[in-house]
């Protein structure tokens, strides 16, 4: 081969390896032991922040050096010493002052004589594999720590909590479970075993008793039922737990991982035994209670009754007045609208709105044709003694106040206080306009009764000033429908 030829050939040959030389990730370099640069490829010269190779080889490594946390002097003895480095972690500073973390390994270079002639290397840049160490070190820090304080949280909450796996398996119990359900000896102990272990444990340590632990044995198994669903729950859970009785307010919900694949199920119970004892009585108490006030309503009602009995004995003219007058009252309520507290409390007032008449003297009441004017005031106190009568009884309505007002007028001219408007309340006026039409539709000893027509004829003139319009109409309608008659 023509030597021309052979030059050519050997030139490429050193071009292509030089290319390769280049592109390979890892920096390469040969030094001398006095520091001075023969061979590097682009890879180390970028990594310590020069533009070329040639850049590079300018740096005398024995004057500047590149390893502050390894200085030359140390590397030299010690590859001359053992011949070879193998995974030397070091930093090295690079032109513009920062710093990289790098792992090298390199070999002693020797004449034949035996004298070291070159240092050969190869560096990796292992900086950011040290960042994402570290990171992960640090995340793992955080996490024992976060673990310890969730394990220091866990075991000193009254609550029970648990976690276990598809299998119904524990994987982690606080020590309140332990202690208080499982009997376990430590939170270690029901790792990768069932609840059903501990249960059978416990009455085989008491085969005198079959009644010593029987908890959850008659409840839903609420593991199944979340494991199906894959969704929360609460559930009451209740039995024997080491020969006493124990109600559980239980929440379970499904334990995923990060893909979303289900593992198992996390729960917390606390014990209810005693909260659900008192809600038995309450609800014992509230029924006795509320058998109590239907007792009191009625013995209220019959003494309702026998005082307005008490009042007909005395004004046998008005026999029958008040039953009749609550009946329309509570009537004109209804066609108002009102709700049924109100009507309740106008009804009760309807039936003794004339109780004070037994402070009113009999011949008085019974006389025939007009009273006198002292009569009259007389016959109106019986609205204020009425109200003082009343009073001694309590009520849940406003039956005293009604009472009293019950002969009050829109426009103030009723009696005893003269009130107007809207200071009365609406229970009085409905009294009011029902007890003047009864009394105009029965017999008086003064007078024989006037008939329906003229006793609303009556209530309409006047109840633009007398009485309250609203009502007057409610009590006018009921008639003229034909929904109410006596």
């Amino acid at each position: 081969m023509p030597d021309g030829k052979r030059k050519n050939e050997k030139r490429s040959l050193v071009s292509f390896l030089q290319r390769v030389f280049d592109r390979i990730p890892v920096g390469l370099y040969r030094t001398t032991p006095e520091g001075k640069i023969i061979h590097a490829n682009l890879s180390i010269a970028r990594m310590l922040g020069y533009e070329s190779v040639e850049e590079l080889r300018k740096r005398n490594l024995e004057v500047e050096g590149y390893e502050p946390s390894y200085p030359r002097q140390d590397f030299k003895e010690r590859i001359e010493r053992e011949g070879s480095i193998h995974g030397l972690d070091a930093i090295w500073r690079r032109t513009d002052g920062s710093f990289i973390e790098v792992r090298e390994y390199a070999e002693v270079v020797r004449d034949e004589t035996g004298k070291v002639i070159f240092y050969d290397g190869a560096v990796e840049d292992v900086t950011d594999f040290r960042n994402a160490e570290r990171a992960i070190l640090e995340r793992e820090r955080d996490y024992s720590a976060m673990l310890g304080m969730f394990r220091l949280l866990s075991d000193n909450m009254q609550d029970m909590l648990w976690a276990k796996d598809t299998d119904k398996k524990f994987i982690f119990t606080n020590k309140a479970i332990c202690r208080r359900l499982l009997n376990a000896n430590d939170t270690s102990e029901p790792i990768g075993k069932t609840d059903m272990f501990f249960a059978e444990r416990e009455r085989s340590a008491h085969p005198e008793d079959p009644e010593w632990h029987t908890f959850g044995e008659i409840c839903v198994d609420s593991d199944s039922i979340v494991l199906k669903t894959r969704e929360p729950g609460q559930f009451d859970e209740f039995g024997n737990v080491q020969g006493q009785f124990m109600f559980l307010d239980v929440h379970k919900a499904p334990l995923f991982d990060e893909n979303g694949i289900l593992k198992g199920t996390v729960g917390s119970a606390r014990i209810v035994t005693r909260e659900k004892e008192l809600e038995s009585e309450q609800k014992r108490s509230k029924s006795e209670l509320e058998s109590a006030y239907r007792r009191l309503i009625a013995t209220q009602e019959n003494t309702l009754r026998v005082m307005a009995k008490l009042v007909e004995t005395r004004d046998p003219y008005t026999s029958g007045h008040q039953e009749r007058v609550a009946r329309l009252a509570v009537a004109i309520a209804r066609e108002m609208g009102l709700d049924k507290d109100t009507m309740e409390g106008l009804r009760i007032a309807s039936l003794v709105h004339d109780i004070g008449k037994l402070r009113v003297p009999m011949e008085i009441l019974s006389k025939p044709g007009h009273l006198a004017p002292m009569e009259m005031e007389l016959i109106k106190e019986h609205s204020r003694a009425g109200a003082e009568i009343i009073g001694e009884i309590r009520f849940f309505h406003p039956v005293e106040e009604i009472i009293y007002q019950h002969h009050e007028r829109i426009d103030g001219s009723g009696y005893p206080q003269r009130l107007k408007g809207d200071d009365i309340l609406i229970e009085a006026r409905i009294l009011a306009v029902a007890d003047v039409v009864e009394a105009m539709v029965a017999n008086r000893p003064y007078r024989p009764a006037l008939g329906i027509d003229l006793a609303l004829e009556e209530i309409k003139a006047c109840s633009g000033t007398m009485f309250d319009p609203e009502v007057v109409k409610a009590c006018c309608g009921l008639f003229e429908s034909g929904r109410f008659g006596f």
